[in-house]
């Protein structure tokens, strides 16, 4: 969650890192990891791969962190309470969802790639 230990893991070697909280939805006002990619992708640049771990639960919440800055998503949760729920075929309709709405959503918001995600087109910040 933090720019400096991010920093710091650059230093001592690290090629990625997650971002996460976890145990933070005990931290009355702790921010939310999303909150630290776009920060944390300016601090390092390309030099470390950034995971988001932790409140993605939809296919726009990958466009926003992928447009914030982030490499790729942690969803670990839904992969547990779609193995519970369905078993194998849970999980495969998980990831056919999350692989619909991001598809749909990149449609809507005119991109071809990934490449083509704009954090202007997705994230509101005030």
């Amino acid at each position: 969650m933090s720019v400096d230990d991010a920093k710091r893991a650059i230093d001592i070697g690290c090629t990625a890192i997650m971002i996460s909280n976890h145990g933070g939805r005990q931290l009355d006002g702790s921010r939310s990891p999303f909150d630290q990619v776009k920060a944390i992708r300016d601090a390092v640049g390309d030099k470390l791969e950034v995971i988001l771990d932790g409140g993605v639960r939809r296919g726009t919440h990958v466009l926003k962190a992928l447009a914030a800055g982030a490499t790729a998503c942690s969803f670990g949760k839904a992969f547990l309470f779609s193995l519970g729920a369905g078993g194998q075929q849970g999980v495969e309709r998980l990831l056919q969802n999350m692989h619909d709405e991001i598809r749909r959503n990149m449609i809507l918001m005119g991109c071809k790639s990934i490449r083509d995600l704009d954090e202007s087109k997705i994230i509101y910040r005030r």
